[in-house]
Formats: structure tokens, C-alpha cells, sequence
């Protein structure tokens, strides 16, 4: 589980479906990269960092992906 990308989507009243299509993806496969199902790609981490980098111009790859290893 990606708990700090789970807030931004929050935050910026993103939903699994506007995230699909910014690493294009079905919904149902960003449902399970979100939940630590699968993988995000080194790409699709990317793409996912420069949406954010707009409202956040500082954020890190770190800061987004940082897995909630309690959960996991």
C-alpha cells in the first residue's frame, strides 16, 4: 500500500480512474498497484511524479512511493 500517494490522490480529488490514465493503465490495474498488488513501473512512477510535480513542484519519488511496510 502507497499510503502518501493515496493522500495526494485525496487531496487533489484524484480518483483510480484519472490515475489509470495518467500511466495508462486499466482502473482495476491501478487499483492493485495502489494496494501493493503489483508493481508500478519505473515509468509509470515517473508519470505519476510529474502530475504531482505541478501542485508540487518539491515532492520526491520517495515522498509518493514510500510503502506502508505495516501493511504490506
Amino acid at each position: 500500500m502507497y499510503p502518501e500517494l493515496i493522500k495526494l490522490m485525496a487531496y487533489t480529488d484524484m480518483k483510480h480512474k484519472d490515475l489509470a490514465k495518467v500511466i495508462g493503465v486499466s482502473q482495476q490495474a491501478t487499483s492493485k498497484k495502489i494496494k501493493g498488488e503489483t508493481d508500478f513501473k519505473a515509468s509509470e512512477m515517473q508519470k505519476i511524479k510529474a502530475h504531482f510535480k505541478a501542485k508540487f513542484p518539491d515532492i520526491t519519488m520517495d515522498q509518493i512511493f514510500t510503502r506502508d511496510i505495516f501493511l504490506a
